[in-house]
């Protein structure tokens, strides 16, 4: 004799409501859940009708959204689901333990606090849009990056089919305000490199001499083009001074790990930015200096280290230069480390062309080059005036 037939997923069978109690009802029926396990769903009522149309309140909500396994629904908190993103990541072997730290850190000072008392369900496209407006206000980069956070979480959700659709799409566009990249002038360069030489140098003053290893790294960056992370982590090993000019292996970069602290990864910041770049006669006198003290050294020794060994910390290293700024008197000029990549990609745009720069720096576009690096030269050739000439009055 044939059995019963198999509910299709996500389908229920004929619903029954008994007396239980007076004036209390309970409604039940067969639900085949998106694991394809069928169970028993009920739900009471003060009659038959009302525990009836309770039940199918709850099972419209099983049939349109799934389970997953660990317990999650639609109606589980945000917080919930978050948690489980961050299972999902710290597995993921295509992030990179930064990026990992990144999106954790992201996740918790930027979108929970909005969002952790509210159901998956909750959040809406309306929720989100009043989100992001919200973030945008502060900044532009604090509104992009809720906006990537979110958008992760919530696709992790559709994924494993707790939620149809993912309602960060739905939201408007960011529009990011328009940014123009300046790069250093001959004079701002001049001072900061007298500002570095004379930082903590001045007669009397009490405690240890700087050893110059900041002053080097300016000057490095500057013929390099590196980001400060690539600068700090070059080593002996990725020097070739025999090279006509000399050049660097940029194949690492230094980074601060949660419960670590700072250690150099044996990768840079993309693998477009591991590059043999050549640098000039300056920078090329800094990296002998720096051999200079580590001749007799392993070939993986930093060129730039603590005073134990370590790597240098980036966040110190700038520190040092926000000091030695406000010494060139150039505090609150919008000036970072990052203004000598800006400085060197300008410079090589307009004399090389701008693919030569993007190789140089590293990107795997000239649009980042061009958008967000190279000052544009707003100069016109000159020949256009003589032209001109021809329209002059006559005697």
């Amino acid at each position: 004799m044939a059995g019963r037939p198999r509910l299709p997923i996500g389908t229920f069978g004929e619903i029954t409501a008994t007396k239980v109690a007076p004036g209390r009802f309970r409604a039940s029926t067969r639900f085949r859940d998106w694991d394809g396990q069928t169970r028993q769903v009920t739900a009471s009522g003060s009659s038959a009708n009302a525990a009836k149309n309770a039940l199918k309140d709850a099972l419209a909500g099983r049939m349109r959204i799934g389970g997953t396994g660990d317990g999650l629904t639609a109606d589980s908190s945000f917080a919930e689901l978050a948690n489980a993103w961050l299972d999902d990541l710290r597995v993921d072997p295509s992030r990179s333990d930064g990026t990992k730290e990144v999106y954790e850190r992201e996740l918790t000072s930027l979108v929970l606090p909005t969002f952790q008392h509210f159901t998956i369900r909750e959040v809406t496209v309306g929720r989100v849009e009043h989100f992001l407006k919200t973030q945008h206000a502060k900044s532009y980069a604090r509104a992009k990056h809720s906006r990537t956070i979110l958008s992760m979480v919530l696709a992790f959700a559709v994924r494993r089919e707790i939620i149809p659709r993912n309602p960060v799409k739905e939201t408007s566009r960011l529009k990011k305000p328009k940014h123009v990249p300046k790069a250093l002038t001959v004079d701002q360069i001049r001072a900061i490199r007298a500002a570095a030489r004379d930082w903590r140098a001045e007669p009397g003053r009490l405690g240890p001499r700087p050893d110059g290893q900041v002053r080097d790294v300016i000057e490095l960056m500057l013929g390099s083009l590196t980001r400060i992370g690539e600068a700090l982590a070059l080593r002996k090993c990725d020097v070739d001074m025999t090279a006509d000019p000399p050049t660097l292996h940029i194949c690492g970069t230094i980074v601060v790990r949660k419960g670590v602290g700072v250690v150099r990864q044996a990768k840079p910041k993309t693998d477009e930015s591991n590059r043999v770049v050549a640098i000039p006669a300056f920078a090329a006198a800094v990296v002998r200096r720096r051999l200079a003290r580590i001749a007799g050294d392993d070939p993986d020794h930093l060129l730039f280290y603590s005073r134990k060994g370590t790597p240098l910390a980036p966040h110190n290293v700038r520190r040092t230069f926000r000091e030695i700024l406000k010494i060139a008197g150039l505090e609150g000029a919008d000036i970072t480390p990052h203004s000598f990549r800006r400085t060197g990609a300008t410079l090589l745009a307009n004399e090389l062309g701008i693919e030569t720069a993007a190789d140089v720096l590293g990107h795997t576009s000239i649009k980042t080059t061009k958008d967000h690096y190279a000052e544009p030269d707003r100069s016109v050739d000159p020949m256009p005036a003589a032209v001109l000439e021809k329209l002059a009055p006559g005697d």
